[in-house]
């Protein structure tokens, strides 16, 4: 008996160990910031469509890790990594959404690229619901 409950408790040891889930947040937080750069240097540039295409080259992998990170718990993930992952995402959302601010005036006389700038940063953040 004794020993099928050592066997139980190192199986259950490793299995938590297994769960980490510190890499694939890594992964999605490199790749949300590279997108969310590469977006935000195209808005300030007035390449409201050169955003669009950058999010929608990636759309589908940011969700998918997202998707397998999001409901991650306390004991698969440090306490680094997620400050880093909070810190993080919101850095990005801050950042878009300052360029979409700052770049307001300059497409307020073009209200069909204003109106896809909303509709690109209302995607980007339904993303990560």
């Amino acid at each position: 008996m004794r020993k099928i409950t050592l066997f139980l408790v190192l199986a259950l040891c490793l299995s938590m160990m297994g769960c980490s889930k510190d890499a694939e947040i890594k992964a999605f937080i490199s790749e949300l910031d590279t997108v969310t750069n590469e977006m935000v240097q195209k808005i300030n540039a007035g390449d409201v469509d050169g955003a669009r295409t950058a999010f929608d080259g990636k759309k589908e992998s940011l969700k998918t890790k997202w998707d397998g990170v999001k409901t991650a718990r306390g004991f698969q993930v440090s306490k680094e990594v997620q400050k880093e992952a909070v810190e993080k995402v919101t850095k990005n959302a801050s950042t878009l959404a300052g360029a979409m601010t700052s770049n307001m005036m300059k497409l307020a006389t073009d209200k069909a690229k204003l109106d896809k700038l909303q509709a690109l940063v209302k995607e980007y953040t339904e993303v990560f619901r």
